[in-house]
């Protein structure tokens, strides 16, 4: 064996000794480092591996491949190429995916909930007052064509129409291909029309809009909204203004891939068309969607005094109203036929909002919640949240902490 490759290849253990995982996940991609996080979450609390993953470390370590000479006890993927997986296959290593693109092609797959990413990226926008909105995806990738799915589907329910933009950077020629994108973008940017919110199907796109609307002289959020996916913090940070974004559960990608293939190392077999889908958590809203395009002075102080306090406290339609100029039924009406729904509805999607975030992202009791939004009881909130949902809090929050099991 060529002594320069010897890197590749890693004794499979012996009976006694520490298993040898593999991860290979995209080194550009800030968003994907929690995979890590999740994946050493899952080894500290159970069991003890030997990772091995490519680092840039200038040169000053020896370097590691992970490819189709790689050899150990287990793999943890992002995306791999049909001789890969063949040859995986053919040494009987297992093989956790975690590409939509890969999805049913030869291993279980981990991947976040993609449908419900589009989704949430629309009913963010939907909050803004926008009437025109746009989705700006890659047809040939599995994941966009979900979210961009979700996200027209979620906009014509609210009555709107959804502008479909597509563009495949890989069919543009390597060279220069970032002149091609830009002078697309160009192009597109220029017919739609304004304002209008834009979903892009992630955090690089969406950045890139935003840059090119700067060099053209297109005000963001102004004149176009922008939100991306992952919330990868590079790309999310270097846009001015910065970039709105839903965020990649990556630590629960990390974990749960990390729980499949120790079933797997440990012999029990998985079919390879098994997939496990992360809920999605969190929007990181961002200056570039720091908007309210309703051109109404009353109906804008009023959307806006409803967001800042609904949330913590019970407002009534009457103290909303008493804030402008209008009688409680013209302020109603006036409200109405500028938003598309009532006061009302307003401050109940609000209060609404607020719970879902707490029973996602947090462990409060229920107790707590109803204490901190002011509801008069806990019984009061679940029969709130029940009514708009369909759900009690339990099930909401046990549908979003927990993802499949096997």
């Amino acid at each position: 064996m060529d002594s320069s490759n010897q890197h590749n290849f890693i004794k499979t253990k012996s009976k006694g000794e520490m298993p040898v995982v593999g991860i290979r996940v995209p080194s550009w991609a800030s968003f994907t480092r929690p995979i890590f996080r999740g994946i050493v979450d899952f080894i500290r609390n159970n069991e003890k591996w030997q990772l091995q993953t490519l680092v840039d470390s200038t040169n000053e370590m020896a370097p590691v491949l992970i490819d189709e000479n790689w050899r150990g006890d287990g793999l943890i993927l992002f995306r791999y190429s049909p001789e890969e997986a063949k040859i995986f296959k053919q040494y009987e290593i297992p093989v956790v995916n975690l590409s939509a693109e890969c999805l049913g092609k030869g291993f279980p797959t981990v991947i976040p909930n993609n449908f419900e990413i589009g989704k949430q990226a629309a009913q963010h926008m939907l909050t803004l007052g926008l009437k025109h909105f746009s989705y700006w995806g890659d047809p040939s990738r599995n994941y966009s064509i979900e979210r961009g799915n979700a996200f027209e589907q979620e906009i014509h329910s609210a009555g709107y129409n959804c502008i479909k933009v597509q563009i495949e950077p890989d069919h543009l020629p390597w060279d220069n291909r970032w002149v091609k994108m830009h002078e697309r973008i160009v192009k597109e940017l220029s017919r739609l029309p304004k304002p209008v919110g834009i979903f892009a199907k992630d955090d690089m796109l969406g950045s890139n809009i935003i840059r090119i609307c700067n060099e053209v002289g297109i005000l963001v959020p102004d004149e176009i909204s922008v939100m991306g996916t992952n919330a990868d913090e590079v790309f999310c940070q270097i846009s001015t203004p910065p970039l709105s974004s839903v965020a990649y559960p990556g630590e629960s990608v990390g974990y749960e891939a990390a729980r499949l293939l120790s079933i797997m190392m440990n012999g029990k077999s998985i079919e390879n068309d098994h997939l496990i889908t992360i809920p999605i958590k969190d929007i990181i809203a961002r200056e570039s969607t720091n908007t309210f395009a309703i051109e109404d002075l009353v109906v804008t102080q009023a959307v806006q005094y409803i967001r800042a306090v609904a949330p913590v406290y019970p407002i009534h339609v009457s103290e909303v109203a008493a804030r402008s100029s209008l009688s409680l039924s013209g302020f109603n009406k006036h409200f109405s036929q500028h938003m598309g729904h009532t006061p009302k509805e307003e401050i109940k999607s609000v209060r609404l909002a607020k719970i879902q975030a707490s029973l996602k992202n947090s462990n409060d009791k229920i107790s707590k919640i109803a204490k901190d939004m002011k509801f008069g009881s806990p019984e009061e909130l679940s029969r709130f949240f029940k009514r708009e949902t369909g759900m009690v809090p339990k099930e909401y929050r046990s549908r979003y902490q927990n993802v499949n099991s096997l």
